[in-house]
């Protein structure tokens, strides 16, 4: 699903444009995992409540909740999409 700018009110880091996208899709955001290069994006997809697949670009995004850092995406498909959807869940459970 693509969200564009002019499809929203508010841009990143707000979580609107995540949201939308997962409300058009019909999945909770909790469900979704979203893909990241920057601190802003990363940001608007952790406050919308996705996991995020980062793979930093010009600006370092740091470690945190819901976030999983690669080098890369070479190799990133949606068997491993789903494993990191589960461990992130996973590990949410374990810290309640």
């Amino acid at each position: 699903m693509i969200v564009t700018g002019s499809e929203v009110i508010r841009h990143k880091p707000h979580p609107e444009p995540y949201l939308t996208a997962a409300r058009l899709l019909g999945v909770d955001p909790v469900r979704c995992v979203a893909i990241e290069d920057s601190p802003t994006g990363t940001a608007s997809a952790v406050a919308a409540g996705c996991t995020v697949v980062v793979v930093p670009c010009d600006v370092p995004v740091e470690p945190g909740e819901r976030r999983v850092l690669r080098d890369s995406l070479v190799g990133l498909d949606t068997a491993e999409l789903a494993r990191v959807l589960r461990d992130q869940r996973g590990m949410a459970g374990s810290a309640l």
